[in-house]
């Protein structure tokens, strides 16, 4: 009877021991599908950055506000899509930079598609400038996808 029970309390610290492997492993997934999410996105938010720099480039104001809405859309879309992932501490640091980024693009998108008809170029042009340099994030996080698959 002793030797019984102690087959179970051991089979129930095996089974303790692998759920908390399986649970381990499903977030690890988990933050690799965020950390591959965050590049492909971003890759679209830098094309949308694209698009607005060739229309300031041109002098097109209609470009730039279409530029401008379709930035504001993707980056709402990408904000909500972010709230459906539950991380793990090691990447909730690069979520909160991430979301800080999209809400910026956000704003950016609206006051582009606000102000297309009266802003100014050199001011729009810096300000591409200065998300560019945004950029190196997302080539940290690239990596970072990379290297945990």
């Amino acid at each position: 009877m002793v030797f019984f029970s102690l087959s179970v309390a051991g089979c129930e610290d095996i089974e303790n021991g692998v759920n908390g492997i399986e649970g381990s492993i499903s977030q690890t997934m988990e933050d690799i599908d965020f950390l591959r999410w965050t590049a492909d996105s971003a890759e679209v938010l830098l094309d949308d950055y694209e698009a607005i720099k060739v229309a300031s480039s041109e002098r097109d104001g209609v470009m730039l506000e279409e530029g401008g809405i379709k930035l504001r859309e993707d980056s709402e879309r990408y904000l909500e899509e972010l709230e459906g992932f539950s991380l793990s501490p090691s990447v909730e640091s690069v979520a909160t930079t991430y979301a800080d980024f999209l809400q910026r693009s956000y704003e950016f998108g609206e006051f582009v598609e606000t102000n297309s008809q009266e802003i100014d170029f050199e001011a729009i042009e810096r300000t591409i400038e200065l998300m560019n340099e945004t950029s190196e994030l997302i080539n940290d996080v690239s990596y970072m996808a990379e290297q945990a698959s």
